[in-house]
C-alpha cells in the first residue's frame, strides 16, 4: 500500500514484497527486488538504476515515536543489496554508484544514552549520509549522523561511529572507551520540541 507510485521507463518491483510507505519514486531502471519488508511513514526516492536487492528490511516507528519527514534516497546506480536493516527514523542519502554490499549491515538513524543511575535517557536521531563512490562490506553497522566522504571502502564487520572524511580504505578498531555523560551531551544536542514526541529526542 503506497500513497503516491511513479515508476520512469523500465523501473520495476518485484515479488513477495510487503510495502506499506508513503511514496515511491523510481527512474529509469531502478528497481526493488524480492522479498523485502518496507513499511513506516517515509518515502523511497531512486536516481537511474538505483536499487533495493532482496530480503531487506527498511523500517520507520509511526509518527509521535517518529517526526517530520523522511526519504531513503538513492543515486545513479547506488544499490543496498541483499538481507541488511535500514532504519528511516531520519533521512539516509546514498550517493551515486555507492553500494551496501554483501549482506547483514545496519543502517541507524537513531540510538539512545542513558543516565548512570534512574530512569533518564534520550534518544539522540541523526541522518546518514553516504558520498559517491563508496562501498560498505557486510555486516558493517553505520551509527546516527555519519557521514562518509566520496570515494571511500570500508572492510566487513566494521562499526562505523564517526564521520569519515578521508578517500581511502578503512578497517575496524578494537572497542575503547568514551567518557560520556548524559547531561553533558544534552548541552552538546539541539533538543527536538514537538508536542506528540513520546520521548526526549535530541539531533545531531
Amino acid at each position: 500500500m503506497v500513497n503516491k507510485l511513479v515508476l520512469d521507463n523500465k523501473s520495476s518491483i518485484g515479488h513477495f514484497n510487503f510495502i506499506k510507505i508513503n511514496n515511491i519514486y523510481l527512474s529509469e531502471r531502478a528497481y526493488i527486488g524480492h522479498l523485502n519488508i518496507i513499511r513506516g511513514p517515509f518515502s523511497l526516492d531512486f536516481d537511474k538504476i538505483g536499487a533495493v536487492g532482496n530480503s531487506n528490511i527498511i523500517s520507520r516507528g509511526a509518527l509521535g515515536i517518529t517526526y517530520g519527514e523522511s526519504v531513503l534516497k538513492l543515486g545513479q546506480l547506488a544499490k543496498i543489496t541483499a538481507r541488511h536493516s535500514v532504519d528511516l527514523t531520519r533521512n539516509i542519502t546514498i550517493g551515486d554508484f555507492s553500494t551496501i554490499a554483501g549482506a547483514a549491515s545496519q543502517l541507524w538513524t537513531h540510538g539512545y544514552l542513558h543516565a548512570v543511575n534512574g530512569p533518564d535517557r534520550i534518544r539522540i536521531d541523526g541522518e546518514i549520509h553516504i558520498k559517491n563512490n563508496v562501498y560498505i562490506g557486510s555486516n558493517c553497522i553505520i551509527n546516527a549522523g555519519i557521514k562518509i566522504h566520496q570515494g571511500i571502502t570500508v572492510g566487513s564487520n566494521s562499526t562505523i561511529s564517526k564521520d569519515l572524511t578521508e578517500s581511502g580504505m578503512y578497517v575496524g578498531q578494537k572497542l575503547r572507551f568514551i567518557e560520556k555523560d548524559i547531561e553533558d551531551v544534552k548541552r552538546e544536542l539541539t533538543e527536538v520540541k514537538l508536542p506528540n514526541l513520546v520521548e526526549n529526542v535530541y539531533q545531531k
